[in-house]
Formats: structure tokens, C-alpha cells, sequence
């Protein structure tokens, strides 16, 4: 596929994208398929092997992140209940607020550090309680400055030719995670609610060509809903889950989308971190434990 227009970005009188509050305009992309995409031969796999598994109290997040270092993601807005990876200052260079053309304002929700850039997700003016809802812009940030190198809306992705009407509030698919490797932007988009509200045409990870911006594949539906994955080598790490639908952890090729190996979850995975060779994943319910068998 082939990107509607050339990305624009209007500079601040100083001349370059660092400062405040400047003006952009987003690069929409052209709506995906919602069928999915493979592309490409099969690479090399892992597995999974548990380790443990055990009850969690649902609420308690600062018990699990404790043993997490150097989480890559900060939340900038009072939505959810984990406090662990809340910010409450972007650092110097990133805007706090995106500014479109026609008065349009996109306000910071979470930033990700990956190995190879920044990424900055944006949404919708927060509501009376500071949540912001329906992140959609995407900015890719210089590693080191910061500097704004692209900005992508996803608004295409947002909707599927499935949805019901009577759950128009709950069917937005929204930025869930995104990182960049060898120019390869990967980003799951999902609601917040059962699946057969979109017709089950949700929770994908697409993999864009930054250079081109074409999607080289979409993974089929219903494979990440999880708050990030993690790419592996060449295997991507993701989750699904959600009340009374049933829930894994699913291990995709990451240079077709594949699905190659399917893992159940006591409930819906949450978080993923892996350090070397051992993934946790924190549940809504439970913390479990797996090892990574090469």
C-alpha cells in the first residue's frame, strides 16, 4: 500500500521540532485489511516452557513491576490503575501537547523507548478525570534528541467493517504498542471490549515499511491486546485475552506474522517483560512464568 500524502510538518519559528506545542500534520495511512496478511519464508523458532504460575490479587501491579528493571514505556495520563509506570512530566523535547490545523489537539498518552528510536503515542483532549481516550497519532522521535522524525495517524485502523453500531463507544481500536527494528515499524491496534463487538475484526499487529509506509503483513485478529509485546529475534511475544473469551500467549514469525505457537493463560495477559530467557507475564489474575527454549 501506498500512503495518501507526504507527511508535513510545520516548524516552530525556531526552526526546528524540538520546541513546544508545534504544529503537524499527520500522515494517514490508507485503511488496512482485515483479513490478514502474511509475507515472507519462516525464520528460526523458541518455545515456551512454564515455570510457574500463581494467583495475583488483580490490583496489586507494584508487586509484579518491583522485580522489573528498566520497564521501556511511561504513561502520561491518569487512565488504568498502575501507578508503577505513570509520568506526570515528558522530558525536555517532547510535547506535551500535538497540534493539528483547525485547532486540533492530541495529548500525550504514553512514550516507549525501544532500541532504535522513541515513539510517542497521542489522543484525544483528556476527560474530567484525566484519562486520555483513543490514542491514534503515532510520532516517531530521534533516540538521542528527540526531535519528531514522523508523525502516522491510525485513524484507519481504528474501525472494522464489523462493529456493531450500539457499540460505537467501545470498538475504537486504539495504539496499543509499537517498536521499530531494521525499518520495520511493528503495532498492535485493539479495543476495549469483547471481540463479537467488532465481529471478531480486532486486536492485530501490523508490520509498515517506514520507508515506503506499505504494510508488509497483518497478523490475523484477536492475537494482541496485551498493554506491549516484545519482538525476540525474529519471533514477536504478544497476548490476548479478555473476560469470558479465552486467553494466550502467542509467539508470531516476525517476518510474516505467522502465528507459529499458541500458549494458555490462566486469564487475559497484561504485561510482558522478558529478561534473557525468562518471559513473566502479568494476568489479570495471575503471575506466571516461562522459560525460553532455544
Amino acid at each position: 500500500m501506498i500512503a495518501i500524502l507526504i507527511i508535513i510538518t510545520l516548524l516552530s519559528q525556531s526552526g526546528h521540532a524540538s520546541g513546544k506545542n508545534f504544529d503537524c500534520i499527520p500522515l494517514p495511512l490508507e485503511t488496512p485489511p482485515f483479513e490478514y496478511t502474511l509475507n515472507d519464508t519462516a525464520l528460526g523458532y523458541f518455545s515456551l516452557e512454564l515455570i510457574s504460575c500463581e494467583e495475583n490479587s488483580v490490583t496489586d501491579y507494584e508487586n509484579w513491576f518491583v522485580y522489573i528493571m528498566g520497564w521501556p514505556a511511561v504513561t502520561y495520563h491518569n487512565g488504568g490503575i498502575n501507578d508503577e509506570i505513570r509520568g506526570y512530566r515528558p522530558p525536555a523535547g517532547v510535547d506535551p501537547v500535538l497540534r493539528t490545523p483547525g485547532n486540533g489537539k492530541f495529548h500525550l498518552y504514553q512514550i516507549i523507548y525501544g532500541e532504535e528510536s522513541v515513539i510517542a503515542f497521542y489522543g484525544s483532549p483528556p476527560n474530567r478525570f484525566d484519562v486520555i481516550l483513543y490514542p491514534r497519532i503515532l510520532c516517531i522521535l530521534d533516540f538521542y534528541t528527540f526531535e519528531t522524525e514522523l508523525v502516522l495517524d491510525f485513524i484507519t485502523y481504528s474501525n472494522s467493517p464489523g462493529n456493531l453500531p450500539q457499540e460505537r463507544d467501545f470498538v475504537f481500536q486504539q495504539l496499543k504498542w509499537a517498536e521499530v527494528e531494521d525499518g520495520i515499524l511493528y503495532v498492535s491496534t485493539a479495543h476495549r471490549t469483547y471481540a463479537e463487538s467488532s465481529g471478531g475484526f480486532n486486536a492485530y499487529i501490523t508490520a509498515i515499511d517506514l520507508k515506503t509506509l506499505e504494510i508488509l503483513w497483518r497478523s490475523r485478529p484477536l492475537v494482541s491486546n496485551s498493554e506491549n509485546f516484545i519482538i525476540a529475534g525474529d519471533m514477536i511475544i504478544t497476548g490476548y485475552g479478555f473476560t469470558a473469551e479465552e486467553d494466550f500467549i502467542y509467539l508470531l514469525n516476525r517476518l510474516t506474522g505467522e502465528v507459529i505457537r499458541t500458549y494458555d493463560v490462566p486469564s487475559a495477559p497484561e504485561y510482558l517483560y522478558k529478561e534473557e530467557d525468562i518471559l513473566y507475564v502479568r494476568c489479570y489474575n495471575s503471575n506466571c512464568v516461562f522459560e525460553i527454549r532455544r
